[in-house]
């Protein structure tokens, strides 16, 4: 039966009694103030996840109990996983902007009149994608923002027009029709880079964890050859190093969303707002960086985004 199988809500206090049968401990943050945070700051759900980060004993009269586990590192890294959420919507925002701005400069250095590449777009769809997109857009006829600009092209729109009309993983799907119909290896292979980016960037929206699963191997694909290529620029990071953080989904994932930023966003301005943005993220993974001494993938994994941050966006 289901309700065999459903785990049963837990009060605050069993909550606390719960993790110390689990053997996370308290000796930083003690239990009243650990019941005070999952009342104000986080959810348990939620911070509980980032336990997967951490080993538990084998065997023994300990065993399944997590080794060395404060409730104060689930809460630290919980802090520095939100910082980095904040930090990837605002740089896929940037790339979303740039993307845009390269197609439409892709437009004015070609015979395209801007209407008919989209005509043409629109009709290569799969009737269900084609239908899906035109829903999409017609959902949006009264929206304030860009109701008026629907309103003003229907049903014909140009390019300067539909990109601002439809969301970002439209955007890069119109990206990767472009780049087939210029023949643009270039933007190509960018376009499979954005995909890689729209992940991150959905789980970010969607106030996903992203740091609480570290563990080598869980990449579906093989990282970008422009992005392995660029790492591998970088001295300090060794092959097996770059290799094993590479073969992490969550971290494949938010190292090429950084390629991507660095390559395609030409504003110098944001740039520079970045490169700081990015140090106060490494900043806040080392705060309590003891936390993580005897967790060789925390503390692996922060020393490496700290080494791509410190080449790739250094501040002047």
């Amino acid at each position: 039966m289901l309700m065999d199988i459903v785990k049963p809500k837990l009060s605050i206090d069993e909550q606390i009694e719960h993790l110390k049968v689990k053997g996370v401990l308290f000796n930083i943050m003690d239990e009243k103030t650990a019941k005070d945070y999952l009342r104000k700051h986080n959810n348990y759900f939620k911070l509980t996840a980032y336990r997967k980060n951490y080993s538990k004993h084998p065997d023994g009269e300990n065993k399944d109990k997590y080794i060395k586990l404060e409730f104060a590192y689930l809460v630290d890294i919980s802090i520095s996983d939100m910082k980095l959420r904040y930090q990837i919507i605002h740089m896929a925002l940037d790339i979303e902007h740039h993307v845009k701005l390269q197609l439409l400069q892709k437009i004015d250095a070609s015979d395209e009149d801007g209407y008919q590449i989209v005509k043409d777009y629109i009709d290569s769809l799969p009737e269900n994608q084609r239908n899906q997109l035109l829903s999409e857009i017609s959902r949006n006829e009264n929206n304030i923002y860009c109701g008026d600009i629907i309103n003003k092209y229907n049903p014909d729109y140009p390019i300067w027009a539909f990109v601002e009309i439809i969301p970002f993983g439209r955007v890069i799907s119109f990206y990767g029709f472009c780049a087939n119909r210029f023949q643009d290896k270039k933007m190509n292979n960018t376009y499979y880079q954005l995909l890689t980016c729209k992940e991150i960037r959905n789980a970010a929206a969607h106030s996903n964890c992203i740091l609480n699963d570290l563990k080598s191997g869980t990449a579906k694909h093989a990282t970008s050859n422009d992005v392995t290529k660029e790492l591998a620029k970088i001295r300090a990071i060794s092959k097996g190093f770059r290799n094993i953080k590479m073969s992490n989904a969550r971290i494949q994932q938010v190292v090429t969303l950084l390629y991507v930023h660095k390559n395609i966003v030409a504003s110098d301005g944001i740039r520079k707002n970045e490169c700081a943005e990015l140090a106060k993220v490494v900043d806040r993974m080392f705060q309590n960086e003891v936390y993580y001494k005897e967790n060789d993938i925390i503390k692996g994994t922060f020393n490496y985004l700290k080494l791509v941050v410190d080449n790739w966006f250094p501040i002047a």
